[in-house]
């Protein structure tokens, strides 16, 4: 390559490397990605808790539908003169321990080895309860949507930021992805009317006809575990796995997020239960440097904001190469009400390059 020429104060010629002079021109050769989308919108449980939807695994648990539920659960185990804790009796309990309540890894936690070297060994009562834990957990997601007054449901979600984000996200070249078992197509209706946004729901999500006629059949929401160390389960737990739920299918989502010019990432945790899926994009971007890709991630608040990019270490991946490589944006919505404030540029920022009539 060539090098440019610098000359120290006193005159003495010295030949030195100057990277950016080595960049540019490499840069101006290259071959440019022709994208398959602009946008790519990845979305997860605080996207729905943007929407005003009470969906947190605590807000599942604290339901008056789960304590229902229990008590039957008990009054079955003493009528059975079943008196050692079950899966269900784990979950509940943990709602007394756990600040921040999530079912999938109080599961995996339930399944793994103790520091003893034990496992759980109740496989044919728990196997039992994580269906009911499913039908649960569906029939309280279906009854977010049983308001008895669409419209003014509608209109709740459709003046939250989720709301309005999705209002502008127009379908031309962009993809959505959900994390979520709400029917997002509903939700999506509610808000725009727009048929043509028809989201890939990973984990699958619960029927129309649930929600309408409290039908609990037919439904595919993949709830429980990924691992890796499949030694570090409990034998006979595999069925928790969700890639072993008959349900559980192929996506293109990989690929997706590696032919997206713009992922955002909205109100998803990126937490090592689902970090398979972006692991190939995001060892993508800690070792290659394109000007014209972005990463926007969007979530609540500052502790939120750390604790995404804590998971993401966590996962061996270098958050500091990623901003080397690709533009970064964060934005926090707690930050949107205050106009001043850089989130709130940002927000404004992008919802123009999504939708240039944006106001």
């Amino acid at each position: 390559m060539e090098r440019e020429l610098y000359y120290s104060k006193d005159g003495t010629k010295v030949m030195i490397v100057s990277p950016i002079a080595e960049l540019e021109p490499m840069l101006e050769h290259m071959d440019r990605l022709e994208y398959k989308h602009k946008y790519m919108l990845i979305i997860g449980n605080g996207f729905d808790l943007s929407l005003g939807l009470p969906t947190t695994y605590r807000n599942f648990v604290e339901s008056c539908i789960f304590k229902k539920m229990y008590v039957k659960h008990i009054q079955e185990k003493k009528k059975n003169k079943i008196s050692k804790p079950t899966l269900l009796d784990y979950l509940y309990g943990k709602k007394f321990t756990e600040k921040w309540y999530d079912i999938e890894a109080a599961l995996l936690e339930y399944v793994s080895k103790r520091p003893d070297g034990s496992f759980v060994n109740n496989v044919e009562e728990d196997k039992e309860e994580y269906e009911l834990l499913c039908k649960t957990l569906i029939e309280y997601l279906s009854s977010l949507f049983k308001t008895g007054n669409d419209l003014k449901q509608a209109n709740m979600m459709r003046n939250t930021i989720a709301g309005k984000f999705l209002a502008n996200f127009t379908p031309c070249d962009n993809l959505i992805y959900s994390f979520n078992y709400t029917p997002i197509h509903l939700i999506i209706n509610a808000i725009i009317a727009n048929e043509s946004l028809n989201p890939i729901r990973v984990h699958g999500e619960i029927m129309e006809k649930t929600i309408y006629d409290g039908n609990l059949h037919d439904n595919s929401i993949i709830l429980g575990i990924e691992t890796d160390d499949i030694s570090n389960v409990a034998p006979g737990y595999s069925f928790l796995l969700k890639s072993n739920n008959p349900s559980f299918r192929s996506s293109n989502i990989a690929f997706d997020l590696l032919n997206s010019k713009n992922v955002i990432f909205f109100g998803h945790s990126l937490n090592q239960m689902d970090f398979g899926y972006f692991e190939a994009y995001f060892k993508m971007l800690e070792s290659t440097v394109d000007i014209d890709r972005q990463l926007t991630i969007i979530t609540k608040d500052e502790p939120s904001r750390v604790a995404i990019f804590d998971n993401l270490r966590k996962m061996g991946i270098s958050v500091r190469d990623i901003y080397a490589h690709i533009k970064v944006e964060t934005i926090r919505t707690d930050n949107l009400m205050d106009e001043e404030s850089e989130d709130f540029c940002k927000y404004k920022t992008l919802m123009r390059e999504i939708n240039p009539y944006y106001e």
